[in-house]
């Protein structure tokens, strides 16, 4: 389930995909003022249509990530009158409809709850349908099925554009007894992902899908552990916040810290990425390291935008930072192509080295 759950992920800001334009941006509009006045994007000599820059400033990342750390751990869902930490809520796009995936975490274990519907516009409206609870985080990739409990859900859409929507339900338990489980959800929620940081000697493991809290963790780190120089990657889903991940990059860069992947490691998507920013990058041979497109702006895939539209800047700045002038962009346009953002291609030995994703590879074979 963990890779179609991740590689469906919506953008951050957007519930629905849009039809794209048959232009992507105006032909005949050549001034930078003129593309102002239409309120449009100018990009390298083009006035790009419904183009919105939704990148961070590096002057304002501390306070975002502190304004949504707060919201974060003051968001929970409640389940038959308990109050448990709201660990994330991510909707995703299926051809039937979209499904809401909740995760909270009660006193000794994860669970996740499972909104599915066969709503194709989720725009203002409001619906019922049923709800599955798990036990397990499935962001990780370990939920367990057989633990499944089935009910009854109605979702109320508050406000669209900032991803606040009320759910509340019941579920039957397995002695046939109703549980009653209310929430909110907003966009803090959305970008949190679930990741775990574990100091260990001079080293400090990560784990799970990266986000906001991921950031902060980060800092924290080199605040705290200044003697620890090497992040080590382990099993990584991918990223829910690319905006901020992006800084996360920049901290580890800026910040000396070396990058690992052991034989046994998974990382995949954003978690290439934030493993590109180390100053020295580990790969022990073995280790499993996805890349693939991405979806989407207007409804149109990553692969198949010009190399010359504004969507893809902060990847290739982020990139051209982290691997140089000419294989950070080689690289970037090289993961586009090399799986549908529904997909995911593992970079054999020979191409990690190609694209300098290591600066030392281990071969334990030898």
């Amino acid at each position: 389930m963990k890779k179609k759950y991740l590689l469906y992920l919506l953008m951050i800001s957007v519930l629905i995909f849009t039809s794209c334009s048959k232009s992507l941006y105006y032909k005949t509009i050549k001034t930078e003022s003129k593309c102002t006045k239409k309120e449009a994007y100018w990009y390298q000599n083009k006035c790009w249509k419904d183009y919105k820059d939704n990148a961070i400033p590096s002057s304002k990342i501390d306070s975002i990530v502190t304004a949504d750390i707060k919201s974060i751990k003051n968001s929970t869902i409640k389940m038959n009158n308990n109050n448990y930490p709201l660990i994330s809520f991510l909707p995703m796009k299926e051809d039937e409809g979209f499904m809401f995936i909740i995760i909270y975490k009660t006193p000794d274990k994860y669970k996740t709850l499972v909104i599915p519907t066969k709503e194709k516009n989720i725009k203002n409206i409001n619906f019922k349908t049923n709800a599955l609870l798990f036990d397990g985080d499935a962001l990780s990739g370990n939920l367990n099925k057989k633990t499944k409990l089935e009910g009854k859900a109605t979702v109320k859409i508050v406000d669209e554009k900032n991803l606040i929507i009320d759910i509340n339900g019941q579920i039957n338990d397995s002695l046939n007894q109703t549980k009653n489980f209310s929430l909110t959800t907003n966009k803090a929620i959305i970008g949190a992902g679930t990741s775990k940081l574990e100091i260990r000697g001079d080293e400090a493991y990560l784990s799970g899908s990266l986000g906001t809290i991921t950031y902060q963790q980060i800092k924290d780190l080199v605040k705290q552990h200044p003697d620890v120089k090497t992040i080590v990657l382990t099993h990584i889903t991918g990223s829910v916040n690319d905006a901020v991940n992006m800084h996360t990059g920049e901290l580890i860069r800026d910040n000396g810290i070396a990058t690992k992947v052991l034989s046994y490691s998974d990382i995949a998507s954003g978690g290439v990425d934030l493993f590109c920013a180390g100053n020295k990058r580990i790969v022990n041979n073995g280790a499993k390291i996805g890349v693939h497109s991405w979806c989407c702006f207007n409804g149109i895939t990553a692969d198949k935008l010009p190399k010359n539209h504004p969507a893809h800047k902060e990847q290739l700045a982020y990139f051209k930072k982290m691997l140089g002038e000419i294989i950070g962009p080689g690289f970037y346009f090289y993961t586009l192509k090399s799986a549908a953002f529904d997909d995911i291609h593992y970079m054999k030995k020979n191409e990690i080295i190609k694209w300098n994703v290591a600066t030392e590879f281990i071969d334990n074979n030898n």
